[in-house]
C-alpha cells in the first residue's frame, strides 16, 4: 500500500528547504576542493632530470669506435683551464726520457675524472674540473693506450708488453696480463670479454672477470692500432699490409684484404663500410661484407704502397654525417665523402698530424707534431680557434661538455676550455686570429685547389714489405 503524497504547498517548502541548504554549504564545498573560477588545476613541480655524465669509455668512445664526445662548445677562442707536469721515464726501445702523452693516447672520460694515459709510465686520474689528481697507476714503460672504462673497473696498456686491469676508485690493481710484445691500442670490452691485438702479431680475447685467456688468433701480424667490434665481428689493421675481420666468438678469420703498406690506423666500420688508412697516405674504404675494395684516396705528395715518415698517415677514420675526417703526415686535415672518397675540402694544419679527429656538434679538433690544438669547422674546414701548448702533439683529443682534454709530449697534460675572444683579451684591438692565415682548401666550380683526385684500383697489386 503506498503512502500519500504530501500536499503540494509542503512538498514547495522542502525544495525551498533542500536548495537553501545547498547554498549554504557550497563555499564551504568549494574551499575543501580549493577550485576556484578560472585557475587551472594544481599539478605536482615537475623535477628535471640530471644530465647523464659525460661517458668517453675507450678509444674513441666506445668498442664501435663511433663516439667523438660531447658539446656544447661556447664561444671564444681556446684557453688553458688546468694542466699538470707529469714525470718521465726512459725505456728499453727509447733511450730518450718520455712525458705527456705520445701516439696514439686519447684520455677517458666518466662523470668528474678523466684518465689520461701518460708515457711517463702512469695511467692518471684527475678531477676534471681542476686537474686535482685521485691518484696514478705505475707501469714498467709508457701507457699509450686509452685507458677503458668498464663499471668499476679501468683496463690500461702500453710498451712493458702487459694489460692491466685495476680498481677505478683506487688504482690498484686487480689483474696483470703478459704478451709477447708491445700493447699500443686500446682494449675492445663486450659484454665479459676483452678484446685487443697487440705488436706480436697475435689478437687476444680474455676474460673480463680475471684476465684469463679465452683465445688467441696467431700470425695475424703486429697490430699498433685499437680493434673495433661490430655486431659480432671485429676488425683490425696491422703492421703486414692487412685488413682482418674476425669473427669475435671464436677469433676465426672471416675475411681479410690486402691495404698495401703498414697500417697504424682503427678502423671505422659504418653503413657497410670499412675505412682505414696508412704509413703510404692512403686512405681506404672496403666492403663490410666481403672485404673487398670500394675506393682510395692518394694524399698529396703520397705514393700508392710507399711508407713515408712525412707523407704517411698515423691517425684513424673519423665518420661525421656523411664525411670522413683525417689528418696526414702532410700536414693537411682532409675532409672526404664517406661513399666516393672524394675531397670536399683540406686544411693546412701548423705541422704534421698524427693523432685522428674528434668531430662534436660541428667542429673538428686535433693536434699537430708542431704543438697546436686546432678547432675548425667541420662543414668547410674554416678556423674557428688555434692555440701552442708544447713542441709535440701525437696524441688525440677527448672532448666531453665542451672542455678538451689532451696531453702533449713536452711532458705536461692539459684541459682546454674557451675563454674570451683575442679581441675581448686584447681590449678591443682588432687583430687577425693567429693561424687564421690558414685557410680551408676546396673545390671551386670548375678549379680545383688540391691536383691529387681519388684513385680506384679494383685489383690493387701486392707490395712488397721492402717497400715500406
Amino acid at each position: 500500500m503506498s503512502s500519500p503524497k504530501p500536499p503540494a504547498s509542503v512538498r514547495q517548502s522542502y525544495r525551498q528547504i533542500i536548495l537553501l541548504g545547498l547554498l549554504v554549504a557550497a563555499p564551504g564545498f568549494f574551499a575543501c576542493t580549493r577550485v576556484t573560477k578560472g585557475e587551472p588545476d594544481p599539478k605536482p613541480p615537475v623535477v628535471a632530470a640530471k644530465p647523464a655524465p659525460s661517458l668517453i669509455a675507450t678509444w674513441l668512445g666506445n668498442p664501435s669506435r663511433d663516439f667523438y664526445g660531447t658539446g656544447p662548445w661556447k664561444d671564444g677562442q681556446l684557453e688553458i683551464v688546468w694542466e699538470y707536469k707529469t714525470s718521465s721515464i726512459s725505456g728499453r726501445l727509447h733511450k730518450d726520457p718520455w712525458g705527456g702523452t705520445s701516439w696514439p693516447g686519447q684520455p677517458s672520460v666518466e662523470g668528474d675524472r678523466v684518465y689520461f694515459p701518460s708515457a711517463d709510465g702512469n695511467t692518471y686520474a684527475f678531477n676534471r674540473a681542476d686537474g686535482n689528481l685521485i691518484w696514478k697507476f705505475k707501469a714498467k714503460d709508457s701507457f699509450k693506450a686509452t685507458p677503458t672504462i668498464v663499471g668499476d673497473k679501468i683496463i690500461a696498456s702500453g710498451l712493458d708488453h702487459h694489460v692491466y686491469c685495476v680498481n677505478k676508485k683506487d688504482g690498484s690493481l686487480i689483474w696483470d696480463y703478459e704478451t709477447g710484445f708491445e700493447v699500443d691500442g686500446s682494449v675492445a670490452v663486450v659484454g665479459e670479454r676483452v678484446y685487443f691485438g697487440g705488436e706480436d702479431r697475435n689478437f687476444y680475447c680474455l676474460s673480463l672477470n680475471d684476465g684469463k685467456l679465452v683465445y688467441k688468433t696467431a700470425g695475424v701480424g703486429s697490430i699498433e692500432g685499437s680493434v673495433t667490434y661490430r655486431d659480432g665481428r671485429v676488425y683490425l689493421s696491422t703492421e703486414n699490409f692487412e685488413l682482418f675481420c674476425l669473427n669475435a666468438a671464436d677469433g676465426k678469420i672471416i675475411w681479410k684484404a690486402k691495404i698495401g703498406a703498414d697500417s697504424d690506423s682503427t678502423p671505422a666500420v659504418v653503413n657497410g663500410l670499412v675505412y682505414t688508412a696508412a704509413e703510404d697516405g692512403v686512405v681506404r674504404a672496403y666492403k663490410q661484407e666481403t672485404g673487398e675494395l670500394v675506393w682510395n684516396y692518394v694524399t698529396e705528395g703520397a705514393r700508392l704502397g710507399h711508407g713515408s715518415e712525412t707523407k704517411g698517415i698515423w691517425a684513424s677514420p673519423i665518420f661525421y654525417k656523411g664525411r670522413i675526417y683525417i689528418g696526414a703526415g702532410n700536414g693537411y686535415l682532409h675532409c672526404l665523402t664517406a661513399d666516393k672518397g672524394e675531397l670536399i675540402w683540406r686544411y693546412k694544419a701548423h705541422g704534421p698530424i698524427w693523432g685522428s679527429s674528434p668531430v662534436v656538434d660541428g667542429r673538428v679538433v686535433f693536434g699537430d707534431k708542431a704543438g697546436w690544438i686546432n678547432l675548425i669547422s667541420a662543414d668547410d674546414g674554416k678556423l674557428i680557434s688555434d692555440i701552442k701548448i708544447g713542441d709535440n702533439i701525437n696524441s688525440t683529443p677527448a672532448v666531453a661538455d665542451g672542455r678538451i682534454y689532451i696531453g702533449a709530449f713536452n711532458g705536461k697534460l692539459y684541459c682546454l676550455g674557451m675563454g674570451k675572444s683575442r679581441q675581448e683579451a686584447e681590449g678591443g684591438k682588432q687583430e687577425k686570429a693567429v693561424g687564421s692565415r690558414q685557410k680551408a682548401v676546396g673545390r671551386k666550380k670548375k678549379k680545383r685547389a688540391v691536383p691529387n683526385r681519388p684513385v680506384t684500383l679494383p685489383k690493387a697489386p701486392p707490395v712488397s714489405p721492402t717497400n715500406n
